[in-house]
């Protein structure tokens, strides 16, 4: 299907699309994914990276998946490490 809709697109909506791609693909939402993280921080991520990929439907001149204004993840961790990665396990 992608490649059908892209070759009806002008060179410069191509160019918008392969962008918000690029957005798309270098979203903090897969840093941030994750039980462990603080539901704040994992809402805000969440919500900006649905929106980027609905822009990219919006682009591509499709339909956006209703599951795509669903919450993908939830977090629920605590905020004791917010902005960090996630601890490592001590060897035993």
């Amino acid at each position: 299907m992608y490649d059908k809709t892209i070759s009806t697109l002008t060179k410069e909506q191509q160019k918008a699309c392969e962008r918000q791609l690029a957005i798309c693909e270098g979203s903090d939402w897969f840093w941030w994914f994750g039980d462990y993280n603080a539901s704040d921080s994992v809402k805000s991520f969440d919500q900006l990276y649905r929106r980027n990929l609905i822009n990219l439907y919006h682009l591509l001149n499709q339909e956006v998946p209703s599951y795509l204004h669903q919450a993908i993840s939830q977090g629920g961790g605590n905020s004791e490490n917010a902005g960090t990665m996630r601890r490592g396990q001590d060897a035993t």
